[in-house]
């Protein structure tokens, strides 16, 4: 195990440090640090640095740091000044942050952990491959958890390939940017890359999107036009969820995979392209294979080298740098006036579940930045928003379980049954008892703890509060 090199002189970091069975080395100001990295530089897993040093500032020792190592950087945040520094320090190389008081000892050990791991990952590339990697991650591709350090691997495994690729992921994983990463480290980025949003585009519309069509070859078809394909010849073709793509069109595509041809709507001429094919999808596509809604053929051209990108509920530890990315971006995009994202509301988006992923992480932020009225994001800020989805999702349920209920209803009219004996609004109410011992049998197997218990339902903190409220359950202890 590498060892952290822990720049400062504060007593309840270097317990939790000494408390985390890590090798450390302490120095006191960032002078020293320097002189420590440029002598050993492979030595250090992790660099973890106060919030107020003597001789020279954290954001100043951060940024020269950077000319020594890629060593993964940690600041230890304390005062509302260093917070309004992070943007800063993110762009000069800093990986994360811990605030004694607002995050966990759990988070910050992970932190650590995945930091240690990362650039062990990172010293065993090659030379060619390690210039990709930064203190972030990989190109616009952030975290620093095992999950993605594997993505990482596959991808700069098939660098230099021209090999046919398929993304495997839940919607909002980043899909998209991993495709455009795949594309601008190929041997094929100085041409086009073209994506296509499969199931945005009606399945009539789909074939001419893609292959072109003649002039005439249709109702609207007032002139030639070149397809997708064509377009992106020598370059690459993301098609994004394939396994909405009908029969037919599988078919053409399975055509273009193997020979390279196509042919425009309505024309007889074949062309020939050179493009390399990405898809991706959310769906099991083995399951649609049984059910007779995707070609078994063309899943084994397109399964030639698949990568599955990894939820934000699996790799939490990734949440705070993903954040003041997002908030970064929309500072800007948005003139506007925060400084910076409280420890708080920072735990909250590590304690959510995250469904839409990165996506919805960057819809929240975007919510919540543009209600603030204050100099920071406050956990009320997001927490406001937070509880609006809670409650749309809940209320969405709740309208599922209704209609469920009037379902079994009406089929048992239909076979003989008379739908007073079963009640709709009984359902609903044996299903909010079903809830409630849910939640009481979750916190006593959690022992009542709410970020553990929380994160196993799949709903906020905050919810779990209000619910334990609405069922009065108490830990009794």
């Amino acid at each position: 195990m590498d060892t952290i090199l822990y720049v400062g002189d504060s007593y309840d970091i270097k317990q939790v440090l000494t408390d985390s069975d890590k090798k450390i080395d302490a120095v006191q100001n960032g002078m020293i640090a320097l002189n420590a990295l440029s002598d050993r530089a492979n030595k250090y897993g992790a660099v973890i640095i106060e919030d107020q040093l003597p001789l020279m500032d954290p954001s100043n020792l951060i940024k020269q740091l950077q000319h020594y190592s890629k060593t993964p950087i940690i600041a230890v945040i304390r005062s509302d000044k260093r917070r309004e520094e992070i943007l800063t320090d993110f762009d000069n190389g800093l990986s994360g942050w811990f605030e004694p008081k607002g995050s966990s000892v759990e988070h910050f050990n992970k932190l650590l952990d995945s930091c240690n791991t990362f650039i062990s990952f990172s010293r065993g590339l090659s030379k060619n491959h390690r210039i990709q990697i930064n203190s972030h991650g990989l190109d616009t591709i952030l975290g620093v958890s095992d999950s993605m350090q594997k993505i990482y691997t596959l991808l700069l495994q098939i660098q230099e390939k021209d090999v046919i690729t398929i993304l495997y992921g839940e919607s909002g994983t980043g899909k998209n940017l991993t495709a455009k990463f795949m594309h601008d480290t190929s041997k094929r980025n100085k041409n086009p890359l073209i994506s296509v949003n499969c199931p945005a585009i009606p399945s009539e519309l789909l074939e001419s999107e893609l292959f072109g069509h003649e002039k005439g070859s249709f109702t609207g078809a007032d002139e030639r036009k070149d397809g997708k394909f064509l377009i992106a010849n020598g370059g690459t073709i993301f098609l994004d969820e394939i396994g909405d793509m009908s029969s037919s069109l599988q078919a053409k595509i399975l055509r273009v995979l193997e020979s390279g041809e196509i042919e425009r709507v309505g024309g007889a001429e074949t062309h020939t392209v050179d493009v390399r094919v990405i898809s991706a999808t959310n769906q099991d596509l083995n399951e649609k294979i049984k059910e007779g809604k995707f070609r078994e053929d063309l899943f084994h051209r397109i399964n030639v080298f698949p990568v599955t990108l990894p939820p934000l509920r699996d790799r939490k530890v990734d949440i705070p740098l993903l954040t003041y990315a997002i908030f970064k971006t929309l500072k800007k995009k948005h003139n506007l006036s925060v400084s910076y994202i409280g420890p708080k509301a920072i735990d909250r988006l590590i304690d959510y579940s995250w469904p839409g992923n990165v996506r919805e992480l960057e819809n929240t932020l975007e919510r919540a930045l543009l209600i603030c009225n204050n100099k920071y994001l406050t956990e009320e800020d997001l927490g406001s928003v937070l509880d609006e989805k809670q409650m749309t999702i809940d209320s969405d349920k709740e309208t599922l379980d209704k209609e469920t209920a009037q379902e079994i209803a009406t089929n048992e009219t239909a076979t003989g049954t008379q739908p007073q004996e079963i009640p709709i609004t009984t359902k609903v109410a044996t299903l909010k008892e079903i809830e409630m011992e849910t939640i009481k049998l979750s916190v006593e197997r959690n022992k009542w703890n709410m970020t553990t218990t929380a994160e196993e339902l799949g709903i906020s903190r905050m919810t779990l509060y209000r619910k334990l409220e609405k069922y009065g359950l108490r830990d009794k202890d």
